[in-house]
């Protein structure tokens, strides 16, 4: 779970332990520091993380362990000192004081490999925050892991999937605070593709994550508060069909083998205006940064138990009519005005009927909001 400086989220930290204790036993749950939020130049800063977010949980019965340590992951932080001389130092103090022993493995957002093996020898392994394509086309990420995972040998090593990334907020780095990162051409089965065929390689990787709105990256229900100063996280952009859809690939990862389909299903995700649309960048909050990586489809996904056929549209696009096989089967269609849908028919049946009505595409927004709207049926 990433954290924070709210002073509400130890308590619901530690609600989500107990709730894991009691409904689901063998859940594990371990945290992340967001260090973009959490202060760390004093020794009291640390401290506050060491009272609130190690000591509560490192004797419950959830919390996950790795070779007999507490797991404990950062994203960035690479400058925290903690009230020592330098960061290095400022996070050996901290793991070294948090009164039980620790797995530490921070996203440490350098470029020099070197140091994993001098200043920063001491943690137990490295995250990459790396989980979206940096180009307009196709997908680069393990080109990064590969050299990552070569020049951090001896170490533990935590890399992401993520099934999208879109941020428009007004203030600080519109590098940071403005952007789009890729997540059209099935990018998310094509990371966890690359994930799947390296698997040996890799002892963890997250999914990011389950409930960032702010950077429209969320897989969780959309419950209790989000962001406030955005307009892009509305509840008809729920991403619940894509947990539905992460349990298949992380199965697969997890068990090298590709689990059986034994329910038909439709998984259709798209965002509801053209990637040009004129208020992303007249709105007072800046042009969106990455755009035109986007491309303006209807993504279809159909699990199937054996063949089939599919239609599919939007407004007045379609697919025709589609010979699917059995297994993992995936188009597009063109986005236009109006609202979508899916038909599966196997030997002359409907199995599915899917039109959802909480989509319509429209090519004049009044609101810019490239986060995702996803659907799922069930035959």
């Amino acid at each position: 779970m990433n954290v924070g400086s709210n002073d509400w989220q130890p308590a619901r930290v530690l609600d989500a332990y107990n709730a894991a204790q009691r409904v689901a036993p063998h859940f594990k749950l371990s945290i992340s520091l967001d260090m973009s939020s959490l202060a760390c130049a004093t020794v009291a800063d640390g401290q506050y993380i060491i009272d609130n977010f190690i000591t509560p949980f490192k004797s419950h019965p959830n919390r996950y362990l790795y070779n007999s340590k507490l797991f404990l992951s950062t994203f960035a932080g690479q400058w925290c000192t903690f009230g020592q001389a330098r960061p290095p130092a400022g996070w050996k103090w901290l793991v070294q004081n948090a009164g039980t022993p620790i797995y530490f493995i921070p996203n440490l957002q350098i470029g020099d490999a070197t140091q994993l093996s001098t200043t920063w020898s001491f943690i137990d392994g490295f995250k990459l925050w790396n989980a979206w394509p940096k180009i307009s086309a196709g997908n680069t990420q393990w080109a990064d892991d590969d050299w990552w995972l070569q020049n951090s040998q001896g170490k533990g090593y935590l890399t992401l999937v993520s099934p999208w990334f879109f941020i428009h907020r007004a203030g600080g780095d519109p590098a940071i605070n403005d952007r789009y990162m890729r997540g059209d051409n099935f990018e998310y089965r094509q990371r966890w593709q690359q994930l799947i065929d390296h698997r040996d390689s890799l002892p963890f990787v997250e999914v990011a994550s389950w409930n960032d709105y702010g950077e429209s990256h969320y897989i969780g229900p959309m419950s209790g508060l989000w962001p406030d100063d955005v307009k892009y996280i509305t509840a008809n952009n729920d991403h619940q069909a894509w947990a539905d859809y992460t349990w298949y690939y992380a199965t697969w990862w997890k068990s090298g083998a590709a689990p059986t389909i034994d329910t038909d299903r439709v998984y259709m995700w798209a965002r509801i205006h053209p990637k040009n649309a004129a208020v992303c960048s007249t709105d007072g909050v800046g042009t969106v940064l990455n755009a035109n990586w986007a491309e303006d489809l209807l993504y279809i996904s159909v699990f199937l138990k054996s063949a089939a056929q599919a239609y599919c549209y939007s407004g007045s696009n379609n697919s025709g009519t589609k010979s699917l096989n059995a297994g993992v089967n995936e188009f597009t269609v063109p986005l236009v005005s109006g609202g979508i849908g899916c038909t599966i028919t196997r030997n002359g049946a409907a199995l599915i009927k899917y039109t959802p009505t909480d989509f319509t595409y429209t090519t004049s927004p009044s609101v810019c909001n490239m986060n995702a709207w996803t659907g799922l049926f069930r035959g």
